[in-house]
């Protein structure tokens, strides 16, 4: 009988979810308790993070860039995802196919994503495979070869995927957000990049990006499963020697771009059933001290199923299915933002009573019972973050990345049964404007201009040209 390891291995890792002892273990008036880690560096620098865990026969490794879209340099937006998605097509070594046949030979995955602020890359399998994992792994950090033949595929693979986004609204107006928002500012580009410059970018360009920032002394490696840490140590030793410090080019992040007045802009485009509406603003970078209270604000606006947003503007009027809140707090200030969509008829309405909505917020602040609610929801999801050790080994890189205690995550529980309703109402007051804000419809000018006009002067923009 054949065995299908991949299957096999997904069966394993879906299995950690439902057998695996959670990593912390709280009350609602106890700290999290942490399982134990381990933190050290390789002769090269790389900080090291080990964390064991035997409850399942699973291995994952996960290495953390510091630098993500924001180090894009102008006219090559895009080269940082380009980077990642074209390190494991192959080596100087071993090809695309080689690479890939390797690691389903072990029933391994293997995956990398780019954020604004870093990148991520990973390998997951079962761990008697985990010596041939870091093998693939290291071989697939180290040692890309980007080929132009793969360079060619990766391209045309990401302008299939922008040109593909016109015609799917809620991604393309999140795309679009991003220049709407920050223009020129490093943030003001998607991860994927535009049509304008993927089309132009060569391989030197992606070289240039992989060893300005690939490098130990702007990575962070963790390891999680079940290991060694002994053994898995002397073998990343051996396979990541030769991987050399190197300077790293400094990205200048500076703050949000002043945004003054309400201002409306429309991309338009003739054919679309519903109206598309984005509502953006000023947020906060991750280290804010207000992060938490303005968690527990957020719940309470639009950032759970019941919450002001969704009962004005679903339950109550009916003009939306959809309605949520959120801050995206990134190293330095990320966006508050609103996300619906509405019937083209209803673009005006939906508008208004949304920002009626986040001014009588504002204005009159939340209740007691709104704050406990809020806080218990966010106490009683907290644990499913971290309830897998590699669950728990990300959220502990992405602190160090932000320069974050992990009392953040110990006191998590603690923190919140501390905030009032004055500190939120406090904070309502200091971060949420909507007099200052951006609104981005993705629509027909036809069918929805005399209803902007009404509330704002209005820029148009055809989705072609936002599209590059």
């Amino acid at each position: 009988m054949s065995v299908n390891l991949k299957k096999l291995s997904v069966i394993f890792v879906s299995a950690m979810a439902f057998l695996l002892v959670s990593c912390a273990t709280t009350s609602l008036n106890k700290n999290v308790e942490i399982k134990k880690f381990e933190e050290t560096a390789l002769s090269n620098g790389l900080p090291l993070l080990m964390m064991k865990d035997d409850s399942l026969p699973y291995f994952s490794v996960i290495l953390l860039i510091k630098s993500g879209s924001a180090s894009d340099p102008d006219g090559q937006k895009g080269v940082s995802r380009m980077v990642a998605k074209t390190l494991e097509r192959g080596t100087s070594k071993r090809s695309a196919e080689q690479i890939a046949e390797s690691f389903d030979q072990i029933g391994a995955s293997f995956s990398a994503s780019v954020s604004n602020d870093f990148t991520t890359v990973t390998a997951s399998g079962l761990a008697f495979h985990k010596e041939q994992i870091l093998d693939n792994f290291a071989e697939v950090v180290t040692q890309p070869a980007f080929s132009m033949k793969e360079i060619r595929k990766m391209k045309s693979l990401t302008l299939a995927k922008l040109q593909q986004a016109v015609d799917e609204p809620s991604s393309f107006i999140g795309l679009a957000m991003s220049d709407y928002l920050y223009g020129d500012h490093p943030y003001g580009s998607p991860t994927t990049g535009s049509v304008k410059d993927i089309k132009k970018m060569k391989k030197r360009h992606i070289i240039r990006q992989y060893l300005g920032h690939f490098r130990p002394n702007n990575a962070h490696l963790a390891v999680v499963g079940n290991f060694d840490p002994n053994v898995v140590k002397k073998s990343l030793e051996a396979k990541f020697k030769d991987w050399a410090k190197r300077d790293v080019p400094q990205v200048d992040v500076p703050g949000f771009p002043e945004v003054k007045g309400l201002s409306i802009r429309l991309i338009d485009k003739t054919d679309l059933k519903q109206s598309q509406i984005r509502f953006g603003g000023v947020g906060i970078s991750r280290k804010h001290p207000d992060f938490l209270k303005l968690r527990v604000a957020n719940t309470i606006l639009g950032g759970a199923f019941k919450s002001r947003l969704v009962d004005k503007i679903r339950a109550e009027k009916g003009l939306t299915y959809s309605i949520y809140s959120r801050f995206d707090a990134r190293k330095e200030e990320g966006p508050f933002m609103v996300s619906t969509f509405t019937r083209h008829e209803k673009v005006k309405e939906t508008i208004n009573e949304t920002l009626d909505v986040i001014k009588n917020f504002r204005d009159k602040g939340v209740t007691k019972q709104e704050v406990e609610d809020a806080k218990n929801l966010l106490k009683g999801s907290f644990p499913r973050s971290i309830e897998t050790p590699e669950a728990l080994v990300q959220n502990l890189l992405y602190l160090r990345f932000y320069g974050i205690s992990d009392d953040y995550l110990k006191d998590y529980i603690s923190t919140i049964d501390k905030i009032s309703m004055s500190d939120v109402n406090d904070v309502i007051k200091k971060h949420f404007d909507t007099e200052n804000m951006k609104v981005l419809v993705y629509s027909s000018k036809k069918e929805v201009m005399s209803q902007l006009k009404d509330i704002g002067e209005v820029s148009v923009l055809p989705y072609k040209k936002a599209l590059n």
